[in-house]
């Protein structure tokens, strides 16, 4: 009799050691990543940095520091009311591509002046 419980008991033991080592746990489910922000202050005239480069879905946060300004893409898919400073402009970007803007006031299209490029991949 000692034996067969003996014999059950380490049966059990052996399934319980089983399953504990079969047994999966469950993963927390995969978020998407945030897509990132990036600043471009807006100062001395000219937007720091030129040119920035965002994942699609990103967003391009303008900080307008002294002056007034305005932000406008080069084929007018965007464009910011007069940022005084202190006034803040953002962009997302749904599209992979390329996005030239200048300032309206202090640039133009095509790079002259006061401008610069979003890259979007």
């Amino acid at each position: 009799m000692k034996k067969t419980v003996s014999m059950f008991l380490a049966g059990a033991l052996v399934m319980l050691m089983a399953s504990m080592v079969t047994a999966r746990v469950k993963k927390p489910a995969a978020t998407a990543p945030r897509a990132a922000t990036v600043t471009v202050k807006i100062s001395n005239f000219a937007f720091t940095p030129k040119s920035v480069t965002v994942a699609v879905g990103g967003t391009v946060e303008w900080v307008n520091e002294a002056g007034r300004h305005m932000v406008e893409a080069d084929d007018g898919s965007f464009k910011s009311e007069t940022l005084k400073a202190g006034d803040k402009f953002s962009q997302t970007f749904s599209k992979a591509g390329k996005y030239p803007y200048h300032c309206t006031f202090h640039g133009d299209k095509g790079g002259k002046d006061m401008a610069g490029t979003v890259v979007v991949k």
